[in-house]
């Protein structure tokens, strides 16, 4: 376990013995990460929001079962994203202009800040393109920085698989940028 899942460990359990700072301090470590995660998945702010809540507050009823807080919320969350997928009827009805809680401008600034407002419509344009198995394995990787074991364990699939859609989901993209660049 990494120290900075030790951290949140101990967090969680102070938590649960009703030191509520420690919960506020968890939740404000891990909240922009896998909020960023959800609404690249799901490209709808306000239902990314749901989840999240959803996820923090299952994280609490499970607390004392739970070993790796931050795994298992990225887990929990993206299970409920895949449900809400599925139970859309069309995964192309959402468009990045149809509403203001779509996919938010600064979520694609992990690291580093797009230079303009028509190259960061373009990226998440091209990422809502990806098949929803490598959207969810590509912005996890790329944007919330997680290697290909720590999200296998969230997917519960193989590393492998997970470099395979991650392969195949960069392979797409450039292909799409390139030919939106032209």
């Amino acid at each position: 376990m990494s120290s900075n899942e030790d951290d949140l460990s101990l967090l969680l359990k102070k938590a649960r013995k009703g030191d509520m700072e420690s919960f506020d301090e968890l939740f404000e470590r891990t909240k922009d990460r896998v909020f960023g995660a959800i609404v690249a998945m799901v490209r709808r702010e306000a239902i990314a929001e749901e989840i999240l809540q959803e996820g923090y507050i299952a994280l609490w009823e499970n607390g004392a079962k739970i070993e790796k807080p931050l795994n298992w919320l990225f887990k929990f969350c993206m299970n409920k994203g895949i449900d809400y997928l599925r139970k859309s009827e069309n995964l192309k009805t959402a468009s990045i202009d149809e509403e203001e809680d779509s996919f938010p401008s600064s979520f694609l600034e992990p690291d580093i800040v797009l230079e303009n407002s028509e190259e960061a419509t373009l990226v998440r344009s091209i990422i809502e393109k990806l098949p929803p198995k490598e959207r969810v394995v590509f912005i996890m990787s790329d944007y919330s920085g997680m290697d290909s074991f720590e999200i296998a364990s969230i997917l519960n699939t193989s590393p492998s698989t997970v470099r395979n859609q991650l392969s195949s989901a960069r392979k797409k993209f450039a292909k799409l940028y390139k030919e939106a660049k032209k």
